[in-house]
């Protein structure tokens, strides 16, 4: 028996489909049973969840003979150190093993935990599967792909990375081996929203992204047809009425953004994806009238700054007219715009801030209906060896112990990072017009707020919008904070976001 753990990442009211450990599951052989814990379920104690399978399992011919997490940066990875801790402590023989993007991107700290005995880097369906294989001693470890362990010396050995497979050479998702009813909730696209991802990678080269730091620039997609399948099933067997893309790139160019209309009208679902102006801004009004006709709702975009000039030094590709022009194109057909916006450019934070803010509002009089996502500017500090080569990993934490410290649990999470050039004035003045914004444009996310406390909310904006004062909103806050159903979450983002129904629920338990 081998169990995928899911640390806990979220709130039990925010949890969804655990789909990494779902392809690695569906990606073992047919010998091999396999479960998955997900710590994200209400009321789970994962660590006596998984106990009660080790020990029940132990003395028969199917006994646990490894534990297998997945780990993302911050709150999960808070989860799994205290978690993979406690677990090797309590049963030592079996192997912990830990995949995801935390130990993609930083193998170091992993390996140096003693609590973790092995780390798989990059696409972990195959690699795991012969991983296990290694762990029975039926083959070197250090022929495996995408494999990182220590050494009896306390070295580390870090396999070459796997060539990645498309999701059209993976099975599919094994949605038997998961309660498909605790995964759907209400949220703005519909009553019974669920996630799916139909492929991996991003082509592009955005040097702020943590995306290409784990694929590279590739992307490999899975044919829309096939997509539909799935998402058929779910449809039919499940109630599903809408659907989260997790795809960082869900278009590939037009003929493909055709070819999932068509693929998807049939369906009748609602959705969310992301992709890019530059892309959208090449479509068709024909295209454009498919993809609302199958569906899309709601698009995220990674509009980032105001300034074609930070945009280039980001290596976007993208410019500020397509951003525009993308905020037009939404507008004529009906599909509300999700523009992100990274503040705090370490050269001239003050100019470039108030750049973007007033980049911002001209988006919002091309299309009112324009929803904001907003970050603080967090790279990877960098530091240069004795030769002043720069390595872009050498000044973040060296054991996992210091990357669950509150500072930098701060810094993954991009909620208060700790930047030199950010003075508080400036995150305060982000902060602050991000208030008045959502103030005076109740966003259609926003069930958390009562009705009374919107419409007050607008009124009392109204003059600050106009004269483009921000500056210590204190009327504002005191009626978001009187009107809230329950407290904001700054973890959530496009679908994620509960409908009314939802937030009333959780209000009354």
């Amino acid at each position: 028996m081998i169990l995928l753990v899911n640390p806990r990442a979220t709130r039990p009211d925010n949890r969804r489909f655990p789909l990494s450990l779902m392809a690695v599951g569906a990606g073992l052989p047919a010998h091999r049973n396999w479960e998955i814990v997900d710590g994200n379920l209400p009321h789970i104690n994962i660590f006596g969840v998984i106990c009660d399978w080790v020990e029940s399992r132990a003395g028969t011919d199917d006994p646990v003979t490894a534990i297998a997490l997945t780990v993302m940066p911050g709150p999960q990875l808070v989860s799994a150190v205290p978690l993979s801790k406690a677990l090797k402590q309590r049963f030592p023989a079996i192997p912990i093993i830990w995949g995801g993007n935390f130990g993609s991107l930083y193998p170091e700290p992993v390996l140096n935990a003693p609590y973790v005995d092995w780390v798989i880097r990059g696409q972990g369906e195959n690699s795991f599967a012969e991983l296990l294989e290694a762990i029975e001693g039926k083959r070197d470890p250090k022929t495996i792909a995408g494999i990182a362990f220590r050494e009896a010396d306390g070295s580390h050995f870090k396999a070459p990375e796997r060539v990645w497979l498309g999701p059209d050479d993976l099975p599919a998702p094994p949605y038997h081996k998961v309660d498909v009813a605790q995964y759907l909730h209400p949220t703005f696209l519909g009553r019974r929203s669920g996630v799916y991802q139909a492929s991996i990678g991003c082509p592009f080269g955005c040097n702020f992204c943590g995306v290409i730091s784990v694929f590279g620039r590739r992307e490999k997609v899975q044919a829309p047809a096939r997509t539909a399948e799935h998402l058929g099933f779910l449809a039919r067997t499940h109630g599903m009425d809408s659907v989260h893309f997790y795809d960082n790139n869900f278009f590939l160019n037009e003929p493909h953004a055709r070819e999932i209309a068509d693929a998807f009208a049939p369906l009748g679902l609602r959705w969310w994806c992301e992709a890019r102006v530059d892309t959208l801004t090449r479509f068709s009004d024909d295209t454009w009238r498919r993809l609302k006709g199958a569906g899309l709702t709601m698009v995220f975009c990674g509009a980032e700054s105001g300034s074609d000039a930070i945009l280039k030094k980001m290596n976007k590709g993208t410019t500020t007219h397509q951003i525009a022009l993308t905020a037009a194109k939404c507008r004529e057909h009906g599909i509300v715009p999700e523009f992100s916006f990274v503040f705090g450019d370490p050269d001239e934070p003050e100019r470039e801030i108030e750049n973007t803010l007033a980049f911002i509002r001209r988006l919002k009089s091309i299309n009112p209906a324009m929803e904001l996502i907003s970050y603080f500017y967090t790279p990877t500090p960098q530091r240069r060896d004795t030769y002043g080569n720069v390595d872009p990993l050498a000044g973040t934490p060296g054991t996992l112990e210091e990357w669950i410290e509150p500072e930098w649990v701060a810094w993954m999470t991009h909620e208060n990072p700790h930047t030199p050039w950010l003075e508080p004035r400036l995150k305060a003045r982000v902060d602050d017009f991000e208030l008045v914004l959502k103030s005076r444009f109740p966003s259609v996310h926003d069930r958390r707020t009562r009705g009374w406390g919107k419409a007050l909310g607008q009124v009392a904006a109204w003059r600050r919008w106009a004269r483009e004062d921000y500056a210590d909103p204190h009327l504002l806050r005191r009626i978001r904070k009187l009107a809230r159903i329950i407290p904001d979450d700054n973890q959530l983002y496009g679908h994620l976001r509960p409908s009314a129904k939802s937030g009333e629920a959780q209000a009354a338990e």
